[in-house]
C-alpha cells in the first residue's frame, strides 16, 4: 500500500507539471505586445579618441645594423610641415623635412653601439618618436 502511494504521488506530480507547461505555452503563444509600449533604449555615442595625425618612418638604415663608417645618413618620411629632432650620443639636430615629408639627415656615430632617437613634432603639437640602434665597427665579419 505504501508503494502505491509513492507511485501515485509521482504520477500526480508529473501530470501537474505537464498541465502547467501546456498552460504556460498557450499563454505565451497568445500574448501580444503593443509596439508603442515597448521602451526604447538610447545609447550615447562615446566620443572617439582622435587618432594621431602625425607619422614617422625610417627608411634607412635598418634598425640593429652595423656600419663601418662614422658618418651615417638617415632617410625616411614624416608628416609634411612637421619638425624633426634627431638625437644621438654625439650630436643633436633639428631638421625641417621637405614639403612632401621626406627627410635626410647626416649624423656622426660614436664607437660601439649608438641609439639614435628621432622625434617628429607636428604644427599642432602632436609628436611621435622612433629609436634605432646602429653599431659602429671597423672590424671585418
Amino acid at each position: 500500500m505504501k508503494t502505491e502511494r509513492v507511485v501515485l504521488s509521482v504520477v500526480a506530480i508529473f501530470i501537474g507539471l505537464l498541465v502547467a507547461g501546456v498552460a504556460f505555452f498557450i499563454y505565451q503563444s497568445t500574448r501580444s505586445l503593443n509596439p508603442s509600449k515597448i521602451p526604447t533604449i538610447t545609447i550615447a555615442n562615446p566620443t572617439p579618441t582622435p587618432a594621431l595625425d602625425i607619422y614617422l618612418t625610417v627608411d634607412s638604415p635598418a634598425d640593429e645594423s652595423v656600419q663601418s663608417t662614422k658618418s651615417l645618413t638617415i632617410t625616411g618620411r614624416t608628416t609634411p610641415g612637421a619638425t624633426l629632432i634627431v638625437t644621438s650620443d654625439a650630436t643633436d639636430q633639428v631638421v625641417t623635412p621637405a614639403t612632401n615629408g621626406n627627410y635626410s639627415v647626416t649624423t656622426t656615430l660614436s664607437s660601439g653601439e649608438n641609439v639614435i632617437s628621432l622625434t617628429a613634432i607636428s604644427p599642432s603639437g602632436e609628436e611621435v618618436q622612433k629609436s634605432i640602434t646602429i653599431t659602429y665597427s671597423t672590424e671585418n665579419f
